[in-house]
């Protein structure tokens, strides 16, 4: 009778191999990570830039881009900076001047929680008439058909809202007489209410939410500064845009 020989069990990896094994497999994803980010990060922000760029000319109606000049501002409570075109993704104010040099308006940004995430928009401002003069919508991840950016910017009832929609200071310029506020569709009484899109009640009181706060806090500090704003600087006083082209 033959003897089975049973082969010798490999012996078990030490915990400490294991360990380094792990440990460089995480340094090798982290790595990874960091390099995709790295690569791809400056183009997300060039991507980002641009599409604001357009949609800044979007909400300043009667200008032409190509003879329109754009300057970006940094504005806050501590005063007013101009930036350069390099620095525009910090800019939280574009005031935007016709071929004329005349001031056209002032596109600024508003952004509030809708129903899934942050709903952000561009709106413009007339300092003449106090008042709103146009709308874009930058980023909705709200219900598709409902409260997306496409759906909303379909909707020509609830845009229209924000082509005079007051935004009237007080006597002293120190707040908004009347803060926006987001009505339900169909029962809109003042100029500076919104009418609410039926069936996207919670998309819509995001943007006006968003309106709301962004006026409160910059039309004071715009009017405290609008004599500044209203100068197109003299290196910018030329036929042609001087819009970075990308």
């Amino acid at each position: 009778m033959t003897m089975e020989v049973k082969s010798p069990v490999p012996p078990m990896p030490s915990s400490m191999a294991m360990i380094r094994v792990l440990a460089l497999i995480a340094l090798f994803a982290g790595l990874s990570v960091v390099l995709v980010v790295h690569f791809t990060d400056p183009v997300i922000r060039e991507k980002e830039l641009q599409a604001l760029e357009q949609a800044v000319f979007k909400v300043i109606p009667g200008v032409e881009p190509e003879s329109a000049v754009r300057i970006s501002y940094s504005l806050n409570a501590k005063g007013l900076v101009r930036l350069e075109d390099d620095a525009a993704g910090a800019a939280n104010l574009f005031a935007v001047f016709d071929g004329s040099g005349k001031l056209a308006g002032i596109a600024l940004q508003g952004a509030a929680q809708g129903y899934q995430d942050v709903v952000r928009t561009l709106y413009g401002y007339d300092p003449e008439c106090e008042c709103i003069i146009g709308l874009t919508i930058m980023k909705s991840t709200d219900t598709p058909g409902m409260g997306d950016k496409h759906t909303v910017e379909a909707n020509h009832a609830f845009m229209d809202n924000f082509r005079h929609l007051s935004v009237k200071l007080t006597a002293d310029k120190g707040s908004v007489a009347h803060p926006v506020e987001t009505v339900k569709h169909g029962t809109k009484t003042e100029e500076w209410q919104v009418d609410a899109i039926s069936g996207a009640t919670i998309t819509s009181r995001a943007i006006g939410k968003g309106l709301r706060q962004s006026t409160g806090e910059l039309l004071p500090l715009i009017a405290r500064h609008l004599q500044e704003i209203s100068k197109i600087p003299r290196n910018k006083e030329k036929s042609g845009t001087e819009v970075k082209k990308r």
